[in-house]
């Protein structure tokens, strides 16, 4: 059975669309008189459909609307209201509706409107996932290149061997490549950036690695902050006094 939730604060709206929900095999797992409780109500049952007035206290639908949409609290969300001036039309476009009634709410004009929201609610959703599943294919990726360069330099092998050494490495530690790649890019990233303090401070104060490198450890326990957190700040530090 299909869900739904309810956000009127006139109860006497709400009890009307109710029963025509029920009417047509929806049930109705919360009604809410103002647009923080239809958030709290959507965050716990994640309904179908939520059919939502504009004008509430505390909390207004399209902010309401705007917020279920955006963390996928519910598939689809239909405006209610008293107003049909062309700026709600427009906001309501913008938070990401897909359906508008203007009361009074009758059950022909009702069920059809929520009929096509869910449905056109499912696409939106689909595409959604399908754009933000490319997305990570890409940055996965990306960062699979960045850490199999980095692999090849330091084994001075072909990236075509530091992938198959990465595939190697993700299987052994029972990992998925893209997580291990970004392991080892971060971990040479922190490196680099203690390699870049070190040649500084060398630089600065005419020392050796050794002694460089114990006055960051001597500093990073002083501030109770990591060495690459202290190699950034003695990065900062020095380049600005050289500007």
């Amino acid at each position: 059975m299909r869900t739904a939730v309810i956000a009127d604060d006139e109860p006497i709206t709400r009890m009307d669309i109710r029963q025509m929900l029920e009417e047509n095999k929806f049930s109705v797992v919360g009604e809410a008189s103002d647009g923080f409780d239809a958030i709290e109500l959507c965050r716990q049952h994640k309904p179908n459909i939520v059919l939502m007035d504009i004008k509430m206290p505390i909390f207004d639908g399209l902010e309401a609307a705007k917020n279920i949409l955006d963390n996928d609290l519910a598939e689809c969300v239909v405006m209610l209201t008293a107003y049909s001036d062309q700026e709600l039309i427009e906001r309501a476009g913008q938070a990401g509706v897909t359906g508008y009634l203007v009361k009074p709410i009758n059950q022909k004009i009702l069920m059809p409107t929520i009929e096509i929201a869910i449905a056109q609610g499912k696409r939106i959703r689909k595409a959604r996932i399908e754009a933000e599943t490319a997305k990570k294919r890409l940055n996965d990726r990306r960062i699979i290149d960045r850490a199999k360069a980095i692999i090849a330099s330091e084994m001075g092998i072909t990236e075509a061997e530091a992938y198959r050494e990465l595939q190697s490495m993700s299987m052994s530690k029972n990992c998925a490549m893209a997580s291990l790649a970004e392991k080892i890019v971060e971990s040479r990233s922190q490196q680099s950036l203690v390699n870049r303090a070190k040649l500084l401070l060398m630089k600065r104060y005419n020392i050796s690695e050794a002694a460089a490198y114990r006055r960051i450890v001597a500093r990073s326990k002083e501030k109770k902050q990591t060495v690459q957190q202290i190699a950034g700040i003695i990065i900062a530090e020095l380049e600005k006094t050289n500007d």
